[in-house]
Parts: structure tokens; sequence; C-alpha cells
């Protein structure tokens, strides 16, 4: 899995956008990335990996999975060792010390607030009977205007190759935002995570204030 704030660290690595990451290198959405033929990574080399200093965090976890329940609680487990996976896994130590150096830190907090937020979009499509993708619509867009995808019909692009949502495309939707607010674009990575964060908590803030009063308006109440 690959969330927004992965692609937009490995895409500053490869030194290209974010539109052109996804467009280059994502499947599912935006939300994998894609595989060679053979099943290996598509970043991985005969000399390493091309975006080792923003891997993802399912990357700098191996060979450990982590998975949280409800509560927040989590579990960890052992993968089996991967061919030509230069890692060595043992049962010396804590998963704690594996971890500090793996610079996981940052990584959890952004990994529970995008899912905080994608589960509050979730929740928006369910109130609003929608199946599909989630789209960005400016300040003026009606709030059923959510169903409508950069993958949706009559995009021009392969449904599975297009973002889940325009926010995964984290320089094509700050760009938008940041013209609407006549503030600049940040340049380093953590400023413009932190940016996009509150983009997307303002336009959800915004989305469930104006559903909330179209379902209160009389007016727009459909006829029975």
């Amino acid at each position: 899995m690959a969330g927004p704030h992965e692609v937009l660290g490995m895409s500053r690595v490869l030194g290209i956008g974010t539109t052109e990451f996804l467009a280059r290198y994502a499947d599912n959405g935006g939300t994998t990335l894609r595989s060679e033929a053979d099943g290996r990574c598509v970043f991985l080399t005969s000399s390493g990996c091309r975006v080792h200093p923003r891997r993802p965090l399912v990357c700098r976890l191996y060979p450990l999975g982590r998975s949280t329940n409800e509560r927040g609680e989590e579990r960890f487990a052992l993968f089996p060792p991967q061919a030509e996976c230069e890692a060595v896994a043992g049962r010396d130590g804590t998963i704690e010390t594996f971890l500090g150096p793996q610079g996981v830190g940052p990584y959890f907090v952004w990994s529970r607030r995008y899912g905080e937020l994608y589960r509050r979009m979730m929740g928006l499509l369910d109130r609003l009977d929608i199946e599909g993708k989630i789209d960005v619509p400016s300040a003026d867009t009606p709030a059923e205007a959510a169903q409508a995808g950069s993958g949706s019909a009559g995009s021009g692009q392969e449904p599975d190759r297009a973002p889940l949502s325009s926010w995964q495309d984290v320089d094509a939707s700050l760009a938008e935002y940041c013209a609407a607010k006549e503030i600049a674009m940040p340049t380093e990575i953590d400023d413009t995570i932190a940016l996009h964060l509150r983009a997307m908590e303002e336009w959800l803030d915004d989305l469930e204030s104006r559903l909330g009063e179209d379902q209160n308006d009389p007016k727009g109440a459909p006829e029975s």
C-alpha cells in the first residue's frame, strides 16, 4: 500500500511530481506500486531500491507486518524471507529496537491521519448512497459531486490506474488549494504533507456542513 505521503516522498526522490509518479508507477487507484512481470517491485534494481530514502512504511517494517484494531492496539508478525532481499531476520532484540532506526515514527502518524480522513470520505459516500471515486470539488460544487473521481467514465484513464481520489495526487490537489487560498506551495516534504492533511480536513468539514444543511432544508427534501 502507498498513501499520499509516501507517493509524495518517493516522487521527490525520483525528481518528478506526484501526477507523473501515479501515472508511471502506481496501480489500484494509486494505492499500490506496480510490479515487474517477474513480480519484483518496480523500484528494485541490481544496485538496490531506487526510492530507499523515502521507501513506504510497508518496506520500512519488513520483515515485520503490522496491523491495528479498532482500539489502535498493534500486532506484529514475521514474514517469510523474500528472494533477492538482503534483510536478515532473527529472534534477538525487540520490535522497538528494530523499528527505531527504520524511521517509522512519522509514517505511523501520517498513515493514521490519512486513514481517518479516508474513513470520513467513505462515510460521506455512504450518506450520499454513492459508489465510486472521490474527487476534489471547488468551493461552489454541490456535495453530490464527491462521487466524480478522476477515473470515472469519460476521463480517458484506465480505472485501475487513475487515482482512487484526486487527493491521492498531492501536487495537483495542493496546487488547486494553494491557488484558491493565494498561498505559496510548500517546498519541504513534511510541510507539504501537513498542508495537504489540513486541506483535506477543511474540504471534508465544508462538505459535511453543506450536506447537513441540504438534509435539514425542507426545500431540498425529496417529494414523497
